[in-house]
């Protein structure tokens, strides 16, 4: 029996098919496994519906990869062409669940492996996950089971046997971090940036001894008034924070966006914050926006977070346990970078809905977190675009990202 690690919500989910308000068929490429395309070609007899496969399931010959290896043809509304109008999959419907392709089988389930332990979680582009986990209370807990339901697995990144004992002593440390209510979660971020820049700093034949100290230290600064009062009194940069905002936003448009929620939402944004620019691409009153920023962000998205701060609380967590965090770039900084960038996107997309309706609800930020997910997480190609962009701007430092948390 092979060993999971997976969080407690996984057991609970189960898709809710053609009930489901967006689609996991349309808004993205969908690759097909080498295995499963030569499936489509060889195994299935003539017919009607092997007609329409054979049309709309091409060979990806841009990927090396196996499980990249096809992709199916999307129609002029970027869905999959093998889509019924009732919302339900042809494949699965005409052949059985056994010839989806690894894409469709696993979605919205994501795998990694640390050493010999597979992994799995939920990615919040589903909005069913998004729901299941972003709405606990309770916040996210973690299990071992040899127990698991699902028969396909598609290990997306892998963390080796010689870094195991580091990745576990930071990713442990971390979550630890983030999932302590005794203090707002801005002040758990930077306290996990600095602790993760302490980190960075020590040698790789110091670790069995430095890394026990410095994880005691941050833990006493965690419960330190006079510590955590002074980052509290860090104050963020309403300027820095709504250039970079438009930046992102007007980057990752010029790649094509399809998801017509999403941009529901940035026209929502973009007018409550008063983002509209003239003919030089200069904001018409900046100052305006920048006070329409502070206003909604206290009277508005603080104060519904003070009863329902663990849902951004189980946003981080999420991501630290599903992108093998702070291992996923190439070292500790990049990786808390591209993290934070993403959490401020969230952070300034939820103010100004909050601008444009007056207030947030559960299912609000539901929605935008799930559409973030959908358009910017899932592309690798624009977060990495993000960081040589900020590192091209010099923002590539701390500091900086302390500014975009508060």
């Amino acid at each position: 029996m092979t060993l999971f690690l997976v969080p407690k919500y996984l057991s609970e989910f189960k898709c809710i098919g053609p009930a489901c308000e967006d689609t996991c068929c349309a808004g993205w490429n969908i690759t097909i496994d080498k295995k499963t395309f030569n499936l489509y070609r060889n195994k299935i007899q003539y017919s009607e519906f092997k007609k329409k496969l054979e049309v709309n399931v091409k060979r990806n010959r841009k990927s090396q990869s196996d499980e990249m290896y096809g992709k199916f043809n999307l129609d002029s509304d970027n869905k999959c062409n093998m889509l019924l109008e009732n919302g339900l999959c042809s494949i699965h419907q005409e052949l059985g669940e056994e010839f989806l392709c690894n894409t469709c089988a696993i979605y919205p389930r994501h795998y990694t492996k640390v050493d010999q332990v597979l992994e799995s979680s939920l990615t919040l582009s589903c909005p069913e996950a998004a729901r299941l986990v972003l709405l606990r209370k309770e916040g996210i807990d973690f299990i071992e089971t040899e127990d698991f339901e699902n028969k396909k697995t598609l290990i997306t990144s892998e963390i080796s046997s010689d870094k195991t004992t580091r990745f576990w002593n930071l990713r442990v440390f971390i979550i630890q971090i983030l999932q302590d209510r005794t203090q707002s979660l801005e002040i758990r971020l930077i306290l996990m940036g600095l602790f993760l820049q302490a980190c960075q700093q020590i040698k790789d034949d110091h670790w069995d001894i430095e890394f026990p100290k410095i994880a005691e230290d941050f833990f006493n600064r965690l419960h330190n008034e006079e510590f955590i009062t002074s980052l509290s009194n860090i104050q963020g940069n309403t300027s820095f924070k709504l250039n970079l905002l438009r930046e992102l936003i007007r980057y990752r448009l010029s790649g094509g966006v399809t998801s017509p929620k999403y941009l529901n939402i940035l026209e929502d944004i973009i007018g409550s914050l008063a983002l509209e620019e003239d003919a030089e691409n200069n904001v018409k009153d900046f100052e305006k926006s920048k006070s329409v920023l502070v206003q909604s962000q206290t009277a508005y998205y603080e104060d519904f977070m003070k009863e329902h701060e663990y849902i951004l609380e189980n946003y981080c967590v999420n991501y630290i346990f599903k992108n093998l965090f702070p291992y996923d770039q190439e070292n500790l900084f990049k990786s808390y970078m591209i993290f934070i960038v993403q959490f401020t996107l969230i952070k300034l997309h939820l103010i100004g809905l909050s601008a444009k309706h007056k207030g947030l609800t559960p299912e609000s930020v539901l929605l935008c977190i799930q559409q973030i997910s959908k358009v910017i997480e899932h592309d690798s190609n624009y977060l990495q675009g993000v960081l040589k962009g900020l590192e091209d701007a010099d923002y590539n430092t701390m500091a900086h990202m302390f500014v975009l948390i508060k």
